[in-house]
């Protein structure tokens, strides 16, 4: 039996390595400590967490991972974070990909909930493409990443197509 041992592993000239389809590619990750109010709005507002890739190839896709809190100090409030790209929302309109509500309690309400989100993306690009956290709500107040110190995470991972 024999042993291959190689320092690195180079493509001949104008040809590229490609890896086979599944596999992570590149890893970007986005963090913040900021708390983003929103009032009484209705409309998606931005979040100070992003983060940008670029694709390798317009083929591949991007996983996004989301790890943050949402805050709400209202009862029979209804709110929602969800995913942008650009200016396309990833999520449904009207509800995004992590909907959060405070119904059926009663006094003083002070709810803060961990919350995820994930999408698989197909951006067809090879351009720097950005992701941000979008969050709105319908009433009151309401704060990605809460009251207390917690810092949110995004996390792109492009996918060889």
């Amino acid at each position: 039996m024999s042993t291959l041992e190689v320092k690195s592993i180079a493509a001949p000239t104008g040809y590229t390595l490609g890896m086979p389809a599944g596999h992570i590619i590149q890893v970007v990750t986005g963090t913040t400590s900021s708390a983003t109010v929103v009032s009484t709005t209705g409309s998606w507002v931005s979040t100070d967490l992003s983060a940008s890739i670029t694709p390798s190839s317009s083929s591949n896709k991007i996983y996004i991972q989301v790890c943050g809190s949402q805050y709400a100090d209202a009862d029979d409030q209804s709110a929602a974070a969800t995913i942008f790209r650009g200016s396309t929302n990833l999520g449904t309109d009207g509800y995004g990909l992590a909907p959060f509500y405070v119904n059926g309690l009663s006094g003083a309400i002070d709810l803060q909930s961990p919350t995820s989100m994930s999408y698989l993306d197909s951006p067809s690009s090879t351009s720097s493409t950005t992701y941000t956290v979008k969050c709105k709500t319908d009433k009151n107040t309401y704060r990605w990443n809460g009251i207390r110190a917690t810092t949110s995470t995004i996390t792109l991972m492009e996918v060889q197509g």
